[in-house]
């Protein structure tokens, strides 16, 4: 039987978080700015997402004419919908596109080499996520300000919430304390950054202080001490906090 397409098991990417790491921005820019441009750069960023598989598996040298197929489906599919994008919004989101690409293409080589997900690694990829709201935005409508606003909150929040899980695996798997001890310190410094921007660029109205207030507790949630938790559990509080942030948000930067 002729098959066009690999298991789609091989397709999707296992990683949980990246999935909320992608859908977060993704929804947010088309809450504050939907439209049609918006929604084709959504469905290219998708595209590209699921283009990571079997392009890990291409570049580890995998002869499967079907993972090449998929690598050439997604990728061919990426560039028709954000070429579709440009011709309806113009030039305007290059910019924004252009200043996300270099994040994009590192945590791409680092997610093909398999390189170990440092926290650096973890932030750069966030940054790349990230820079989708701006880019939706922009095509929206919307001013680089406000673009620029977006991507800087949605890159903190993720890396917040990415030092802090962090920590969480870290007592989980018996990290010695020194190694705590430093896991401790971004998670301290991404959630103080988070909150002061906040508070400088958004708490004038009462949206802005509901989110900015929101981010004080989220902080306040960093710094409890260690309660083992299961996987699973983790995962799904920590995409339910992400669900109320990302609407928090939204009505913040409407």
């Amino acid at each position: 039987m002729f098959r066009l397409l690999p298991p789609w098991r091989t397709l999707l990417p296992a990683e949980h978080g990246s999935w909320f790491m992608l859908g977060f921005p993704m929804v947010l820019g088309l809450l504050v700015r939907p439209g049609l441009p918006g929604l084709l750069l959504a469905l290219a960023a998708l595209a590209v997402f699921l283009a990571r598989p079997p392009l890990r598996r291409v570049l580890g040298g995998q002869r499967d004419p079907l993972q090449r197929r998929a690598l050439a489906l997604f990728s061919g599919l990426a560039m028709l919908l954000g070429a579709g994008a440009l011709a309806l919004a113009g030039p305007r989101l290059l910019m924004p596109a252009a200043l996300t690409m270099p994040l994009a293409a590192f945590a791409l080589r680092a997610d093909a080499a398999r390189a170990v997900r440092s926290l650096a690694v973890e932030l750069v990829a966030q940054g790349a996520f990230a820079g989708l709201a701006a880019v939706i935005l922009v095509a929206g409508g919307a001013s680089f300000a406000q673009a620029g606003l977006a991507w800087l909150l949605a890159t903190l929040l993720g890396g917040a919430n990415l030092a802090h899980v962090r920590r969480l695996l870290g007592h989980a798997h018996g990290l010695p304390a020194e190694e705590l001890r430093r896991r401790w310190l971004p998670v301290h410094l991404l959630h103080l950054a988070l909150l002061a921007a906040s508070i400088l660029l958004l708490a004038r109205n009462a949206p802005g202080l509901a989110w900015t207030g929101w981010t004080a507790l989220l902080y306040l949630r960093a710094a409890l001490p260690y309660r083992p938790l299961p996987a699973r559990t983790l995962g799904w509080r920590e995409g339910g906090l992400s669900a109320v942030g990302l609407l928090l948000l939204w009505r913040a930067l409407a």
